[in-house]
């Protein structure tokens, strides 16, 4: 009996490696390691060489046809902007006019005035809005460091926190729910990863630099090959990389070691967590300490259980490249329990045809679990000349499909006109389409934009239904401005008991000021 509860929780044991081993395998195998820049032209160095020529022609089409907003996007990243959105409705709907509502959209306005200086980690916004004879003002806040501020149209005050000083005002608040460690840091509005320059290199030091010594140069072998590409024959190198199931079996049990012992990365994935969970507070110690003991254990699980998976076919990625670009790709792996309870494997197949002017990428990624099989096809037809793009993209699994269309042209001024479109496609459903249409003009220190909004569903929603429209206007200054210590009330010089007292005397008493005068004296 009791050996027959140890073989079933073996066999659990045993399943949860199989979608680790894949995964694993695929991306740190197969996609991590193209990153590195090779100059020999040995089988193995052509093999990865193409990876990063390819990955490198994408990123160049896109820098191609988005030229204006990325360098308007680097211009803000050493400098300080400030910008404004002037937001308005137009609605033309029977049902809403039945009601009154079409009044009041059409009516409407939200106005948004921003400004940020990423080097010197300060920003502000303020919010104003009206509707129905109604102005409404005062909304505002600023990121100064780790200090927030925060205004609302009712408080003489602007309340000032440090985000260091979170986790101590709620815990004395209600000590029952919250440890007195949580914080947030008001800086990470700023980064747009967490991942620093020395974490990178570090990476790259001990994984990628790791990964491609340990692949063998005899996995490789090349050869000449002429493929059908887009009904086109094409003269290509073909390359083909694989691994047999024990050099694949040890290049995964080292690697899950060095992970598991490695405490650096255990310190990055770390970061990225916290960093992601910026949103609420950060995570508290007790749960960062079970993370890290999970992270742990289940690498060194994967290691111990790696002898417990078979994989029949080794691994097998088989590439075809013709002017340094990768035009045909076939790459399957197949991962099973020794006793054959359990199987998953991961094939991606497909071609990519480049022109100067023209590119055309077909490829299907298929995940099989033991008797199931998904498939996703991505599809791209991306057409760049003369400053006029036209692009369709498709993303297809079972019965839906999402389709992304981007079309644009230059104007007369410089600027550019552009029309988006985000759709749904399910069979035997009412297709929804978002719609973006909108002229742009970029310069060195200022920018301007008109945004059109609205949905189609094919039936009786189009844009003269309901439309959204935002202008929008940039511009390069000087620095941001924030409140001056007169204004604010700081709560991280109070106890939680004078910021319960403050709330339910000042702020509570002012808001039913303010709400008394905003509704009138019929109220």
């Amino acid at each position: 009996m009791e050996g027959s509860i140890q073989q079933k929780e073996s066999k659990k044991k045993n399943n949860k490696i199989i979608p680790i081993v894949v995964a694993v395998a695929v991306i740190l195998i197969a996609g991590i390691i193209t990153v590195t820049a090779l100059q020999n032209t040995s089988g193995k160095e052509d093999y990865f060489l193409a990876e990063k020529n390819t990955v490198e022609q994408l990123e160049s089409a896109f820098k191609e046809r988005y030229e204006d907003e990325l360098l308007w996007l680097e211009h803000s990243e050493e400098n300080a902007i400030e910008s404004t959105l002037e937001i308005t409705g137009q609605v033309n709907a029977p049902e809403l006019a039945s009601m009154g509502y079409d009044q009041i959209i059409n009516n409407a306005n939200i106005t948004i005035e921003s400004a940020i200086d990423k080097k010197e980690k300060v920003s502000s916004a303020n919010i104003s809005a009206g509707f129905s004879g109604i102005e409404l003002s005062g909304i505002e806040g600023y990121i100064n460091g780790n200090e927030l501020y925060v205004g609302l149209p009712f408080l003489n005050d602007i309340i000032q926190l440090n985000g260091e000083d979170l986790g101590r005002i709620l815990h004395e608040i209600d000590p029952s729910s919250f440890t007195g460690e949580e914080k947030i840091d008001f800086t990470d509005f700023f980064t747009n990863s967490s991942l620093v320059t020395e974490d990178v290199e570090y990476l790259k030091e001990e994984y990628v630099d790791y990964l491609y010594k340990e692949i063998p140069e005899d996995a490789f072998e090349s050869e000449s090959e002429k493929v059908s590409i887009n009904s086109n024959d094409v003269t290509t190198e073909k390359i083909t990389f694989h691994l047999s199931e024990e050099e694949l079996r040890t290049i995964l049990q080292n690697l899950f070691n060095k992970m598991a012992e490695d405490e650096r990365l255990r310190e990055i994935i770390i970061d990225q967590a916290t960093y992601m969970n910026f949103a609420s507070v950060e995570l508290a110690e007790t749960e960062l300490a079970t993370f890290e003991e999970d992270f742990v254990s289940e690498l060194e699980l994967a290691a111990d259980r790696i002898q417990d998976v078979a994989f029949p076919d080794g691994f097998t990625s088989v590439i075809w490249v013709n002017d340094g670009i990768i035009v045909k790709r076939d790459l399957s792996l197949t991962a099973e329990n020794v006793d054959n309870t359990t199987t998953g494997g991961i094939r991606i197949e497909g071609t990519n045809a480049v022109t100067d002017n023209e590119q055309q990428i077909d490829y299907t990624v298929t995940v099989t679990e033991d008797d199931t099989e998904e498939s996703i096809n991505f599809s791209a037809d991306l057409s760049h000349q003369d400053g006029e793009t036209n692009d369709i993209i498709t993303l297809s699994m079972d019965d839906v499909n999402i389709v992304i269309e981007a079309n644009q042209s230059g104007l007369e001024d410089g600027g550019k006109s552009f029309e988006r479109m985000l759709s749904f496609e399910e069979a035997g459903a009412n297709n929804i389409a978002l719609h973006w249409l909108g002229e742009t003009n970029y310069e060195e220190d200022q920018m301007t934009a008109d945004h059109t909004f609205f949905v189609e569903d094919g039936m009786t929603i189009n844009q003269d239904t309901i439309s959204i429209f935002v202008k929008e206007t940039g511009s390069t200054i000087d620095k941001v401005e924030v409140p001056s210590p007169d204004q604010v009330k700081n709560l991280s010089e109070m106890s939680g008991d004078e910021i319960i007292e403050y709330f339910e005397t000042d702020v509570m008493s002012q808001l039913e000021g303010w709400m008394m005068n905003l509704m009138g004296p019929g109220i």
